[in-house]
């Protein structure tokens, strides 16, 4: 019996696996469930051509064996793109929607319909019985039976401060920088307060401040990302044995590469001055020599970890990167020589200030936001972005349902007594503690119970090659004959986009 399978999400990860799985024998349908156009999610949905990858395209590769397709995809459109380099969002976008409509095409060539439905997936019903079909509920209300689903829900619900939580309503209160329109509709004129100095509040302040606004960064660790010209895959990878290759924790730390990695961080040339702006002009003269060994080191260190901590529990988990909460969080998450440059034009011309850390309290007032700050010091606002990252989507079981709950990007679903269900080693879901797993997969940021480092389209694509071999083999048998697979018929094919129009288009807003 053929399958039905439903994908909820359509950004890279969505695309990575759907691209894999048209070329699965046993295969009738797949849907794609998201409202936002396939391949364009939160980290490639874009235009702007201010915002680059923070890693090179090497590792910017729907697929992770071989050379990167996305270098080869660039290549064939005339753009002279290296392994190394740092590409424009937008063009990951589009490389993903063409992948995306030209294994559309096979599909409905091979006889495989091809559906993206615009809606949210809100539930997954579980099985009446083994080999029964699940029903994905969508936030219209529609229901969609399938025999496999595919979670592959991205980074969306904005990690929003406690300290502005309260003025969420506020429309002079951005709760997340994406989608970027928001900030260039905002006047040119206006003094935009941004809170975080990581990838995204640096997103922030060079969309921002290139059009001449003034901004402040404000974070409670006051740094910046580390500088780097590339991040590639090793080639000749140094598997260096560990020095204690014991459990989890503190005491398997260096089985990961992360004790190593820090020793390598830690040789790199101090700066002369304190200060997160003496630490960047520091770190970009180094990376502009060549001085920045340790960056080839980065794709290594994170496809280990994850390798090595699967199977360690969360607090495990937690517990390693923690411990080395500075090679993590500033060199693993570092930012490209370019965006360096950019933030020091930026401060040059005073357009930019890093604070000397984070808000104590903040007031809305008709004039604006009055920020107070530690030490007693007071700044007035006419704008507030938060840049503090994004909650990792859960999908939770509550007592006494035999349902799989998603949350959206403005709630969590997961309340009171609910629970995150165990993710097996093939990255599938059992519902009930000891029961079997189902066909429900996890993929990408959807996986972050069993991945580390899910913020990364490497482990996304590696999780779509694990998945998809999962059905190659033989075909489970299907009740889809007991139950129809959704209301009304796949609609036929749209018009696939040439490859100029498709660089074009841009994403919905």
């Amino acid at each position: 019996m053929e399958r039905d399978i439903v994908i909820v999400g359509a950004g890279a990860t969505a695309i990575s696996v759907f691209v894999r799985l048209v070329e699965c024998d046993g295969i009738a349908g797949i849907r794609l469930v998201d409202p936002r156009p396939a391949g364009l999610g939160t980290a490639f949905g874009t235009t702007d051509p201010a915002l680059l990858c923070n890693t090179s395209a090497d590792v910017t590769s729907l697929d992770p064996e071989g050379a990167s397709d996305l270098v080869a995809h660039l290549a064939s459109r005339g753009w002279p793109v290296a392994p190394g380099d740092f590409v424009p969002r937008f063009l990951v976008g589009q490389y993903c929607r063409e992948r995306y409509q030209d294994a559309r095409r096979r599909a409905l060539a091979r006889g495989i319909r091809v559906e993206q439905v615009r809606a949210r997936a809100v539930t997954v019903e579980a099985r009446s019985a083994p080999g029964g079909r699940y029903g994905v509920v969508l936030d219209d209300g529609t229901r969609l039976g399938a025999d496999d689903v595919l979670l592959c829900q991205g980074l969306e619900r904005p990690n929003v401060p406690a300290l502005v939580r309260p003025h969420l309503a506020d429309p002079r209160l951005l709760a997340s920088p994406y989608p970027v329109g928001r900030l260039t509709a905002l006047p040119t004129s206006a003094r935009v307060l941004v809170l975080g100095s990581k990838l995204s509040a640096v997103d922030a302040a060079l969309v921002l401040c290139r059009d001449g606004r003034n901004v402040t960064l404000a974070s409670r660790s006051s740094q910046l990302p580390a500088v780097r010209t590339r991040l590639v895959r090793p080639v000749h990878p140094r598997d260096e044995a560990p020095a204690d290759p014991g459990g989890a924790g503190g005491a398997g730390g260096d089985a990961t590469g992360l004790d190593a990695f820090a020793r390598h961080v830690r040789r790199q040339p101090a700066p002369g001055a304190p200060g997160a702006r003496a630490r960047l002009d520091h770190e970009a003269a180094l990376a502009a020599a060549g001085q920045v060994p340790w960056q080839d080191r980065v794709a290594e260190v994170i496809d280990r970890v994850n390798e090595v901590t699967a199977d360690w529990s969360p607090a495990d988990r937690a517990a390693v990167l923690a411990r080395h909460g500075e090679p993590v969080s500033r060199y693993i998450s570092s930012i490209p020589l370019r965006n360096a440059r950019l933030l020091q034009h930026h401060l040059a011309k005073e357009t930019l200030v890093l604070a000397d850390g984070f808000p104590s309290s903040v007031t809305a007032g008709p004039g604006g936001w009055r920020v107070r700050w530690a030490d007693g010091s007071e700044g007035h606002f006419d704008h507030i972005v938060c840049a503090t990252g994004f909650l990792r989507p859960t999908a939770v079981v509550r007592p006494g349902e035999a349902a799989l709950h998603l949350d959206g990007p403005g709630e969590d679903r997961g309340v009171g007594e609910a629970r995150e269900p165990e993710v097996t080693g093939r990255l599938r879901l059992r519902l009930a503690p000891g029961g079997p797993e189902e066909r429900i997969w996890v993929l990408g940021p959807s996986a972050h119970p069993r991945t580390a480092i899910v913020n990364y389209l490497r482990t996304a694509a590696l999780h779509a090659r694990d998945v998809a071999a999962q059905f190659t083999g033989p075909t489970p048998t299907s009740a889809a004959a007991t139950e129809p697979a959704a209301p009304g018929p796949y609609p036929a094919p749209a018009p696939v986009p040439t490859a100029v129009s498709a660089l074009q288009e841009g994403p919905t807003p």
